[in-house]
């Protein structure tokens, strides 16, 4: 266990609030970890909900990031040193079942950074295990590779929906995520509609080969799969309605409180309702390196 001197600036979030931190700390870097310096993070819906008490997180949030290697633990390669990275967000555990059938992002005893049991990347520093990294090459810069995590989230949708039959896609909310999503599904080559709630949304997708739509425009059977991406009841609310029987239903939303779902009418349609949460980092780093940034492009701040 090597022992690194870190005094760090850390946004911490405690009781819904949010207060810079100057933490001076004697850093114990484990045999299997490294300890990163932050060079960019993102915001993420997920952190907006943990301030509003999602989760009932305190501390350090944030799992949007890009990170340069600074120090690495003895069971660690020292060439990671000065690599610039990615980290999954689930730190598994390596040891549980789902771990042994590499399920990691279902680890039973899973520390996920910024939002449960593990310090998140709203810090100058922070430690992770060495076997969740992915070495960015040079073509992707920091504010592309910040996008990772969440295209990662969005491929998932694609994997879950590899086995299923379908003509069509609806995507309810059009905010950071779902602007992603939308990008991941044009390229399923299926008529894809976009439902959006004002006119910047709009304006971010209108150069794309899709359909955008006011709620109001959304009617029942119109569509085999409906993604739920804005976070909020009536969203998934929407996406039921509008899909027609034997569709699918992709939940890309975590809820503020507990929803109530007419599951009769799911059973009467036959209606397969999908959660869908973390995704693969590996194709998503493909896809950047392949030609998607030109498609996350307007989105870069």
């Amino acid at each position: 266990m090597l022992l690194h001197f870190v005094g760090m600036k850390t946004l911490y979030l405690q009781h819904h609030k949010l207060t810079l931190r100057f933490d001076p700390a004697l850093s114990c870097v484990g045999h299997d970890e490294v300890l990163l310096k932050i060079r960019l993070a993102g915001i993420c819906g997920t952190d907006l909900a943990l301030f509003n008490g999602y989760a009932n997180f305190n501390g350090v949030p944030g799992h949007e990031f890009v990170a340069e290697v600074v120090e690495t633990g003895s069971e660690v390669d020292a060439n990671l040193k000065g690599r610039r990275v990615v980290a999954e967000i689930n730190q598994w555990c390596g040891e549980c079942d789902q771990c042994a059938r590499k399920h990691y992002s279902h680890c039973l005893n899973r520390r996920v950074i910024g939002i449960r049991d593990h310090q998140g990347c709203f810090a100058e520093y922070l430690m992770v295990k060495a076997n969740t990294l992915h070495i960015i090459s040079d073509s992707i810069d920091d504010r592309q590779a910040v996008f990772i995590e969440p295209l990662a989230a969005a491929l998932r949708i694609v994997e879950q929906l590899q086995s299923h039959d379908y003509r069509d896609i609806m995507l309810i909310g059009a905010g950071r995520l779902g602007q992603l999503i939308a990008r991941v599904m044009i390229l399923q080559e299926k008529p894809l509609t976009v439902v959006v709630r004002h006119a910047q949304q709009r304006q971010l997708l209108q150069r794309l080969p899709l359909d955008c739509i006011d709620e109001s425009a959304v009617e029942v059977n119109m569509v085999d799969v409906a993604i739920d991406a804005t976070g909020q009841p009536s969203g998934l609310a929407l996406a039921l309605h509008a899909l027609r029987p034997q569709g699918v239903c992709v939940m890309k939303s975590s809820y503020p409180a507990p929803i109530t779902v007419d599951l009769t009418r799911l059973m009467i349609d036959e209606i397969e309702l999908i959660g869908s949460r973390c995704g693969p980092f590996s194709s998503a780093i493909e896809m950047l390196e392949n030609g998607l940034k030109v498609l996350i492009k307007p989105l870069e701040f």
